[in-house]
């Protein structure tokens, strides 16, 4: 008796995920740009990285990023801000294939200029009083 119910239980689960992923696949194309941004800033904010590196010869860059397992995600970042979204070799044969986007210097900048504010104050801090004092030095 008990199997049925998680076996009706399993079967009504997969098809509410089914439906949800049909809403939040749709729903995000028909938000504002204003919300657009909300949502990709709370993203960026759990999952993203930003600072500056260094590029061989000593040359250092800023830049962002995100690298996650749901590339439909990071595609969103890439079609608002611009930038690629690459597939990360597997470090390991049994971890799930990730991919990573990234911008460098000036359109890097713009992005996090863009996001900053909805992002949480250890971000902010950060930001401004590490970044913006290199790009205020370059």
């Amino acid at each position: 008796m008990e199997e049925y119910d998680l076996g009706h239980r399993l079967r009504e689960d997969q098809t509410h995920r089914g439906s949800q992923l049909k809403m939040q696949k749709n729903s995000y194309e028909s938000l504002s740009e204003k919300n657009k941004i909300l949502f990709l800033a709370g993203l960026f904010d759990g999952e993203g990285s930003f600072g500056i590196w260094g590029k061989g010869s000593g040359r250092k860059t800023f830049q962002c990023g995100i690298e996650m397992c749901d590339k439909d995600i990071l595609d969103r970042f890439s079609n608002f801000f611009g930038g690629n979204v690459l597939k990360v070799r597997l470090r390991k044969p049994h971890w799930t294939q990730t991919w990573r986007w990234r911008l460098s210097g000036t359109r890097a900048y713009e992005c996090i200029d863009i996001l900053i504010e909805y992002m949480c104050l250890r971000r902010q801090e950060k930001y401004y009083n590490v970044v913006k004092r290199n790009q205020i030095s370059c």
